[in-house]
């Protein structure tokens, strides 16, 4: 389902029964950071200066953190209207495939909470030293990071043009008072950029702080479908006989068994020997030319 301008519809109705909890799966540990802003006309572009670390892991690939792009109003439709706001955070993935973009609705009440205060922060910060198109600003904000602006909460899932798209519910949204909105709005422009995704999936379980198990394959069945198909595929260990790849306690095993082995040998031979009163090295000479004919 669409809206009249042919983006895509944020709702459980669109979703319908498409559960999408392993294939969509979502990790996160943000790290903290400054920021640089850019006041980009109808957008307001922030770069991170701490990204050394891939902080999120989706689907069981590594992405890394790229920028956040905060639009007003929102370019997704959420039960068929726009919200108030929306911030995207882009992510890039180590290892090559698509881009993940993880978006916050963000919506005009005075019922706010900590991720209200940092979003507000940043707008304040952009409107009093970059109110103009092109100019840039650096923030600075104690103990900044993402991990209070992301919400754990169940979200919906998308793919269009090369990109893996993270929605959360208009319920979750990051709730903003009047004149923080107003402020916003006066110092950028709507940009109306269509969504045309399909097939929307839900993730009832939202974001977590544990991957996937490797050798798992998940697959996620289209529109029309009722639920993702569970692991098909199972990656077993095998048995190693390396002794550099050995634990130490099976390295002291094997030792112990050689050890036990030659003294069995000896023992053996001795005994030989006193039995047939021929000397010792000669026995062990006659002893293995028996074992090898």
């Amino acid at each position: 389902m669409t809206t009249n301008n042919g983006s895509i519809n944020i709702s459980k109705t669109t979703a319908g029964n498409n559960t999408c909890d392993l294939k969509c799966a979502y990790s996160f540990d943000y790290p903290e950071t400054n920021l640089v802003a850019t006041n980009n006309g109808s957008m307001i572009l922030f770069r991170f200066d701490n990204s050394t670390k891939p902080p999120v892991v989706y689907n069981e690939k590594k992405y890394s953190l790229e920028s956040m792009i905060l639009f007003s109003p929102s370019i997704h439709y959420f039960n068929g209207a726009q919200s108030s706001a929306e911030l995207i955070i882009v992510h890039k993935p180590v290892l090559g495939g698509n881009q993940l973009y993880v978006c916050l609705p963000i919506s005009k009440s005075n019922d706010t909470n900590d991720a209200s205060s940092l979003v507000t922060e940043l707008i304040q910060n952009v409107a009093n030293n970059a109110p103009a198109k092109s100019e840039t600003t650096n923030i600075n904000i104690t103990n900044f990071t993402l991990n209070s602006i992301v919400p754990k909460q169940p979200f919906y899932n998308y793919t269009e043009a090369n990109v893996d798209y993270i929605i959360f519910d208009i319920f979750d949204a990051i709730n903003l008072n009047s004149t923080t909105i107003t402020s916003l709005q006066q110092i950028i422009k709507p940009f109306p950029l269509p969504t045309p995704g399909t097939n929307l999936f839900y993730n009832k379980n939202g974001p977590n702080q544990s991957k996937i198990g490797d050798g798992i394959y998940i697959k996620c069945k289209p529109t029309g479908s009722s639920t993702e198909e569970v692991p098909v595929e199972y990656s077993k260990n095998k048995p190693s006989y390396n002794i550099f790849s050995t634990s130490i306690e099976d390295v002291i095993k094997i030792i112990l068994q050689v050890l036990f082995a030659i003294i069995i040998f000896v023992v053996v031979i001795f005994i030989f020997s006193r039995i047939t009163n021929v000397p010792l090295f000669s026995n062990m000479i006659t002893f293995i030319r028996g074992l090898f004919g």
